[in-house]
C-alpha cells in the first residue's frame, strides 16, 4: 500500500512539472491588433489515452466524426478569451498561423499542448510549452469525447488569455 501511494505521489509531481506552461520565445510583431490568424490543431503526435491518433480512432469509432467539434471548441474558447481585437479561425491566406500541437489527452479529456505562432515563412515567432486548461480532475463525467470537447474549450480559453496578454504588450 505504501509503495502504491508513493508511486501515485511521484506521478502527480511528474504531471504537475510537465504541465507548467512556459513561453520560450516571444518576438511577436507589432500591430497584430485586428489581424486574423489561421488556426490549426495537430493531433498527429498526440498520445490519446496512451494510443496514437490512428490507434485511438480504431478504439473509439466516433473519433474522426467528433474531432472537428473538438477543434471548433478549442478555436471558440480561444476567440472568447481573445476578444474582438484579435481572432483565430479558418483564414488560409492569413499572414500568421496559430498552430496547436496536441501532445497528450488523458482519459478525463485533459489536454497538454504546445503552441506556435508562425509567420508566412513558417518562422516560429512565439512558442508556448505545456498549455493546459487548468488542473486535471481525478475523474470525468460523460463520454471520453464529450470530456475532450470540454477540455478543448478550457484549453482554448487559456490560450486566448495568454495570447491576449502577450499581444497587448506590443
Amino acid at each position: 500500500m505504501k509503495k502504491f501511494i508513493i508511486v501515485q505521489l511521484l506521478f502527480a509531481c511528474f504531471v504537475v512539472s510537465m504541465t507548467a506552461q512556459t513561453v520560450t520565445k516571444n518576438e511577436l510583431p507589432k500591430g497584430l491588433q485586428n489581424v486574423r490568424m489561421n488556426f490549426e490543431v495537430d493531433f498527429s503526435q498526440a498520445l490519446i489515452l496512451g494510443m496514437s491518433e490512428s490507434d485511438f480512432g480504431k478504439y473509439e469509432q466516433d473519433w474522426y466524426e467528433d474531432k472537428p467539434a473538438i477543434v471548433r471548441n478549442f478555436k471558440a474558447g480561444t476567440n472568447v478569451a481573445l476578444g474582438k481585437s484579435y481572432g483565430v479561425g479558418d483564414y488560409k491566406d492569413a499572414k500568421y498561423v496559430v498552430k496547436v500541437i496536441v501532445n497528450t489527452i488523458t482519459d478525463t479529456g485533459f489536454m497538454i499542448c504546445d503552441v506556435d505562432i508562425l509567420d508566412e515563412g513558417e518562422n516560429v515567432l512565439f512558442h508556448l510549452d505545456h498549455l493546459t486548461g487548468g488542473k486535471e480532475p481525478s475523474f470525468g463525467i460523460g463520454t471520453k469525447l464529450a470530456r475532450m470537447k470540454v477540455w478543448a474549450t478550457l484549453t482554448g480559453k487559456n490560450l486566448g488569455k495568454i495570447l491576449k496578454k502577450e499581444l497587448s504588450k506590443k
